[in-house]
């Protein structure tokens, strides 16, 4: 699905008109006009806001993926909450030894 028909389809659901879309963006209404109409696209600081106004990712926003949004916690089991939540606590260097051992554990995991 094209950008066009996902942000309409996103600003429609939301029960939004396109003068309030522009409003939020801090355009004119014709902008958002165009980009529903595939005249224009925004750019990526527009496609930024739009993606955190309807909570959706820009992947999502693109076309390049089906998931609204793959990163909100109803995604991840509780284990993968509990281990992200644990890993924000370490220290960088603690996050870099982590990163280096999942990095070779794949690495291992590939070869076999």
């Amino acid at each position: 699905m094209k950008l066009s028909k996902i942000l309409c389809d996103l600003r429609e659901s939301a029960d939004m008109k396109q003068n309030e879309l522009a409003e939020k963006l801090n355009l004119k209404p014709s902008a958002i006009s165009k980009y529903e109409k595939g005249h224009t696209q925004p750019n990526i600081a527009t496609l930024m806001m739009i993606a955190e106004i309807f909570k959706v990712s820009i992947d999502y926003l693109l076309g390049a993926s089906s998931a609204k949004n793959p990163y909100t916690q109803e995604n991840f089991a509780p284990k993968e909450i509990e281990i992200i939540t644990r890993y924000r606590k370490l220290t960088d260097e603690n996050k870099i030894r982590i990163d280096e051992r999942m990095s070779a554990m794949l690495d291992s995991q590939r070869a076999k």
